[in-house]
C-alpha cells in the first residue's frame, strides 16, 4: 500500500479512535445529563423580579409558612356524604403517625367544627379538598417518591367509587417526573427508529444508513456526558425539554452533514481512484459549509445566554455543547467514518473510477431550469403567500397556562380542573397579598386597602383566615382571588396594576412608611411575560445580526446575506402564522405557548442558514466554470437532492416529538417540521434562485462574477 495512502487511513482512524476513547471515558467518570434534571430557581426568574422580592418579604415576616403545596382531592358525582368526608380527612392525618411523612403538615380537618370544614366542600357536595404541605427543600425524584408513598397510603383507604387525585405544585412536579421517566427513552428509540427507515428508502444502502447514526450516537453519548458533568458541578441547570430537543437536533443535524458528505464522495469517487484521495477532496468542498452552518447554529443557540429568562438561559450551555460537538464531528468522525468503509458504504451501487454514466436530468434539475427561466412566476406568488401566513402571526395570542399541556388524564389535571369546576377558577391559584410597615399596622387602615383593592373587577376578593399579622404587628398578609382563570392575562393585568397603584391605596388608606407586595403564580407569570417579551426581541435581534455577519463572511458579499437572511425570517413568521391558523381550525386552540415562538425562531432560522449556506455555497462554485444564470441552476440541481432528502428526515425527526407526553412539546414539532419543509421544498429550491437571477449580477455584490 503506497505511503500516502496508509498514512491518510491512518488518519482517518485516528480520529474514530480519539471519538471512541472520549465516548468510553466520559461513559466511565461523568454521569448522563438526565440525572442532573432540576426546577428552575424562583420559577426561572431574576432575584430582582417583583413576584421574587414579594415571596422573599413574605417568607422574612411569616417564615414557617412555607412547603410545597399538595392538594388532595376526593369527587364523588352523587355527592360526598359527612362520614365520607370526615373519614377521608382521618386518612390523611393519619400521614403523621408515620415516620415517613413527619416532615407533611396537615391541616386537622376532622377535628374542626362543622361549618369550619365546610369552607373545603364545594356548594353542590360533590368536591373535597385538603392541603397538604411537603418539606420545601425537596425536589425531582425525592419530591416524586415521597408524593408517591403518600398517594398509596392514603388511596387504599378511599372506596372504589369514589375518585381521588392530586394537585398543587408538588402534584405537577411528581407527574412530571413520572411522565419523563420513559419518556425520553421511547424518544431516542423513536428518532433512530424512524431516521433509520427513511434513509433505507432514500438512499436504498444499508451501509449509507448505519453511518450517520453510528456518528450520531457517538456524538449524543459524548455530549450527553459533558452536559451531565457540567451541570453536577452546578456550572448551569437544565430542564427535561431543552434534553429532548437537543437529541431531536443532535441526530438530525448529524444526519443532514453525513447527507451532505455522502452526496459529494459519491461524485469524488468517480474522478478519483484512491477514496482517501476522494474523501480528502470531498471534504475540500464541503468543509466550508459544515463550518458556517455549524457556527452559526452555536451562535444563535448562545443568543440565549443574554435572556434573563432562566429556562431560555439553560438551553444556551446545552445547546451550544451538542452544536459545537456536532461540528467538530463533521469535520472529523463523519468523514472518518465513510473513508474507512470507502467505496462499500455505497452498496449495493457502488460508484467506480471513471464511470462514465449518461446525465439525466433529475427532478431538481427540471425545477431549476424552469424557475431560472420564468423567476417573477415564482418569486410573486411564493412571496405573497408567504407574506398572508406572516401577517396572520399578528393574531397569535399567547398562553401562559402550561397545566393545559399536560395529559387530560393525569391525577394532578384531574384535581385542578375538579376545584375550578366546583370551586372557582380563581381559588385554584390565589395570589398572597403582604402590606410591611415601619410601624404597627391597624385593621383600620388594612380594611381600607382591602375595600379599595375589592374595587377592581378582576378581582373577586381579598380575604385571611385567622389572624393575618405577623408576630411584631408590622406585617399583614392576605390571600387574593382573581376573577376567572389565573393564567389568563387578565388577571396578570390586574397584579400589574395592582403594583402601579399600590403607593395610592395606601396613601388614602392613610398608611406612611407602608409598602404592598404582591405574590403568588399570577403575580410569577405577570412577571414572565414581561421577560418573555424582552427576551424575546433582544434574542430574535441579536440572533438576525450575528446570522446576517456570518453568512456575509461566508459568502464575501454584502447582499447576499440580506436576501438570505431576510427569507429566512419571511418563512419563519410565515411558518408560525400558518401553523396557529392550523391549530385555531382543527385543534380548537386559543392561544400558542409563549415559549414556542422564540425556541421555533431559534432553531427554524438556525436551521434554515444551514440548507441556504449548502446552496449558496454550491453555485459559488459552479460560477468558477459557468455563467451566472447556469450556475444557479446547476447549483439547484446538485443540492437538490441532498437538502430535500435531509429537509424531510429532519422534518420528520421533529415529529418524533409528537411522541412526548407534553402537548407544548408536540406543537412545537409540528411547527418545526412544517418550517423545514416549506424551506426545504419552496423556499430554498424556488424563492432563493429566483431572487438571485433577479438580481443578476448584483447577487453576491461586491464580489465580481
Amino acid at each position: 500500500m503506497p505511503e500516502g495512502k496508509l498514512k491518510g487511513r491512518r488518519l482517518w482512524w485516528f480520529s474514530i479512535g480519539i471519538w471512541l476513547l472520549m465516548t468510553i471515558f466520559l461513559s466511565a467518570l461523568a454521569p448522563a445529563s438526565k440525572e442532573n434534571v432540576i426546577a428552575n430557581k424562583d420559577f426561572g426568574l431574576p432575584a430582582d423580579a417583583s413576584s421574587i422580592v414579594a415571596a422573599h418579604e413574605l417568607e422574612k415576616y411569616f417564615p414557617n409558612e412555607g412547603g410545597i403545596p399538595l392538594f388532595a382531592v376526593l369527587h364523588k358525582e352523587s355527592g360526598l356524604s359527612d362520614e365520607e368526608v370526615i373519614n377521608f380527612a382521618q386518612a390523611i392525618e393519619a400521614l403523621k403517625e408515620n415516620i415517613a411523612f413527619d416532615e407533611v403538615d396537615v391541616i386537622p380537618l376532622s377535628k374542626l367544627q362543622p361549618e369550619q370544614r365546610a369552607s373545603f366542600l364545594s356548594m353542590n357536595e360533590k368536591t373535597f379538598f385538603i392541603p397538604l404541605s411537603l418539606p420545601e427543600n425537596l425536589e425531582g425524584k425525592d419530591l416524586h417518591k415521597l408524593v408517591q408513598s403518600i398517594k398509596e397510603s392514603v388511596g387504599a383507604q378511599v372506596a372504589n367509587e369514589i375518585e381521588l387525585s392530586w394537585t398543587g405544585p408538588a402534584g405537577i412536579a411528581s407527574d412530571a417526573v413520572e411522565l419523563f421517566s420513559q419518556a425520553d427513552i421511547v424518544l431516542l428509540l423513536s428518532t433512530v427508529g424512524l431516521i433509520l427507515v427513511l434513509l433505507l428508502i432514500i438512499y436504498r444502502s444499508p451501509l449509507l444508513t448505519l453511518i450517520p447514526l453510528v456518528g450520531a450516537g457517538i456524538v449524543y453519548a459524548v455530549v450527553d456526558r459533558v452536559v451531565g458533568f457540567t451541570t453536577a458541578q452546578g456550572w448551569f441547570g437544565v430542564d427535561s425539554q431543552a434534553l429532548s430537543i437537543m437529541t431531536i437536533l443532535l441526530f438530525a443535524v448529524v444526519t443532514d452533514y453525513s447527507l451532505l458528505i455522502f452526496s459529494r464522495y459519491r461524485e469524488e469517487l468517480k474522478v478519483h481512484e484512491d477514496a482517501n484521495v476522494a474523501m480528502q477532496e470531498t471534504m475540500r468542498h464541503v468543509k466550508e459549509p459544515i463550518f458556517f452552518s455549524g457556527s452559526t447554529i452555536v451562535l444563535g443557540v448562545a443568543t440565549l445566554f443574554f435572556a434573563l429568562y432562566e429556562p431560555y438561559r439553560n438551553f444556551a450551555p446545552v445547546f451550544a455543547i451538542a452544536a459545537g460537538a456536532m461540528l467538530i464531528a463533521g469535520l472529523t468522525l463523519l468523514p472518518a467514518l465513510f473513508a474507512v468503509i470507502g467505496r462499500k458504504a455505497f452498496w449495493p451501487v457502488i460508484p467506480q473510477y471513471g464511470e462514465k454514466t449518461e446525465e439525466k436530468k433529475t427532478v431538481w434539475g427540471k425545477v431549476a431550469a424552469v424557475v431560472t427561466k420564468k423567476p417573477f412566476l415564482f418569486s410573486v406568488p411564493i412571496l405573497f403567500l408567504l407574506g398572508l401566513g406572516a401577517w396572520n402571526m399578528t393574531n397569535m395570542k399567547e398562553s401562559y397556562d402550561l397545566i393545559a399541556s399536560f395529559p387530560e388524564d393525569l391525577s394532578f389535571r384531574v384535581g385542578y380542573e375538579r376545584l375550578g369546576k366546583d370551586f372557582s377558577e380563581g381559588s385554584l391559584a390565589p395570589g398572597t397579598l403582604l402590606v410591611v410597615s415601619e410601624n404597627e399596622l391597624g385593621m383600620e387602615g388594612l380594611q381600607a386597602v382591602i375595600e379599595r383593592i375589592e374595587e377592581d373587577p378582576a378581582i373577586v376578593s381579598v380575604t385571611t383566615q385567622g389572624n393575618p399579622m405577623s408576630e411584631d404587628g408590622k406585617a399583614a398578609k392576605f390571600s387574593v382571588t382573581f376573577a376567572g382563570n389565573p393564567y389568563d392575562e387578565e388577571a396578570f393585568d390586574a397584579v400589574l396594576k395592582l403594583r402601579e397603584d399600590s403607593q395610592r391605596i395606601l396613601k388614602d388608606a392613610n398608611l406612611s412608611d407602608t409598602s404592598m407586595y404582591i405574590s403568588g403564580e399570577t403575580a410569577v407569570n405577570a412577571d414572565v411575560r414581561d421577560l418573555n417579551d424582552r427576551d424575546t426581541w433582544i434574542v430574535m435581534i441579536l440572533m438576525t445580526v450575528l446570522i446576517t455577519i456570518m453568512l456575509g463572511l461566508q459568502t464575501r458579499s454584502i447582499i447576499a446575506p440580506v436576501y438570505m437572511i431576510g427569507s429566512i425570517l419571511l418563512s419563519f413568521a410565515a411558518t408560525v402564522g400558518l401553523a396557529y391558523f392550523l391549530f385555531e381550525v382543527f385543534l380548537d386552540l386559543e392561544g400558542l405557548s409563549y415559549r414556542i415562538p422564540l425556541y421555533a425562531f431559534v432553531f427554524l432560522v438556525a436551521l434554515g442558514v444551514d440548507y441556504s449556506i449548502m446552496l449558496i455555497a454550491r453555485i459559488r462554485e459552479e460560477m468558477k466554470e459557468l455563467p451566472f444564470d447556469e450556475a444557479v441552476r446547476k447549483g439547484v440541481e446538485r443540492t437538490g437532492g441532498v437538502i430535500s432528502s435531509a429537509g424531510l428526515i429532519l422534518a420528520a425527526t421533529f415529529l418524533v416529538l409528537a411522541t412526548m407526553p407534553i402537548y407544548e412539546l408536540k406543537l412545537f414539532g409540528f411547527i418545526m417540521a412544517l418550517g423545514i419543509l416549506i424551506d426545504t421544498f419552496i423556499v430554498r429550491p424556488l424563492l432563493i434562485p429566483a431572487v438571485l437571477v433577479l438580481l443578476g449580477k448584483w447577487s453576491f455584490w461586491p464580489k465580481k462574477i
